[in-house]
């Protein structure tokens, strides 16, 4: 399994910055890929979850597994890895 995960990060403080989440993944194994928190088009703040990419399911477990349950802002974290999504066929992709 050395395809690229993902992970949620949700119960995220609206006011979260993307340092806090970078340095936060520095004390894994893993290396995070990318980071992206959603924002508020009208608050500009943070929607409450974001998602970080790792290089590899594996790396992703250990950082869910090390990091899940830790503080920022004074919110305790909920971390868990994002399944792909399946590619369905549509009836007018059928050949």
């Amino acid at each position: 399994m050395t395809n690229e995960a993902k992970i949620l990060i949700g119960n995220l403080s609206t006011d979260a910055q993307e340092g806090q989440i970078r340095e936060m993944f520095l004390r894994t194994s893993g290396k995070l890929k990318s980071l992206s928190i959603p924002t508020d088009p009208r608050t500009d703040k943070g929607r409450g979850f974001a998602f970080v990419e790792m290089n590899s399911v594996l790396e992703a477990q250990q950082a869910i597994s090390d990091l899940n349950g830790e503080s920022i802002n004074g919110r305790k974290l909920a971390m868990s890895l994002v399944e792909p999504k399946k590619r369905e066929k549509k009836w007018y992709h059928i050949r």
